[in-house]
């Protein structure tokens, strides 16, 4: 069996022009303690009492 390198390349090219990066975001902490309807973490910028 030969190696085409014509049909590597073009198969190459094709599957890094349909190349579409997709990027997820989340925020991610570690809870520290739980009790009484309070929670205590840790690692989150954004958290808020409500």
């Amino acid at each position: 069996m030969a190696i085409n390198v014509s049909e590597i390349t073009s198969v190459l090219k094709r599957e890094i022009e349909s190349y579409e990066q997709k990027l997820q975001v989340s925020d991610v902490g570690t809870v520290i303690e739980v009790g009484d309807g309070i929670a205590r973490i840790y690692g989150l910028k954004n958290a808020m009492a409500a």
